[in-house]
C-alpha cells in the first residue's frame, strides 16, 4: 500500500485491474474537487495478486482503514454549538 495523494471528501471507489494476464492490481480513486481532473489515486497496490479476489480482499481492508482513519479524525474534531432558534 502506497499513498499517493491526499483524501477530501468524497466517496472512495475500488478497482481491480488485470496488469498482465493472470495477474491483478487494486486501485483505490477518489472524484477529484475539480470536475476536469476526473479521479484522483489515493493508493495502489505496490505489485499484482494472483487472482481479481486477493486483489479485491486486499484493497478492500486499505478502504476499510481509510474509512478508521477519517472516522478516527472526526471524533477529534471539536462540536459545533447549535445556534438557538
Amino acid at each position: 500500500m502506497t499513498a499517493r495523494s491526499q483524501i477530501s471528501s468524497g466517496a472512495l471507489n475500488l478497482r481491480v485491474e488485470e496488469s498482465s494476464p493472470g495477474l491483478f492490481c487494486w486501485i483505490v480513486t477518489q472524484l477529484s474537487a475539480q470536475e476536469q481532473a476526473g479521479e484522483v489515486c489515493i493508493d495502489a497496490s505496490d505489485h499484482p495478486y494472483p487472482s481479481r479476489e486477493a486483489a479485491m480482499s486486499v484493497g478492500t481492508a486499505c478502504l476499510k482503514a481509510y474509512k478508521a482513519a477519517a472516522e478516527g479524525l472526526m471524533s477529534m474534531l471539536p462540536s459545533r454549538p447549535t445556534a438557538p432558534f
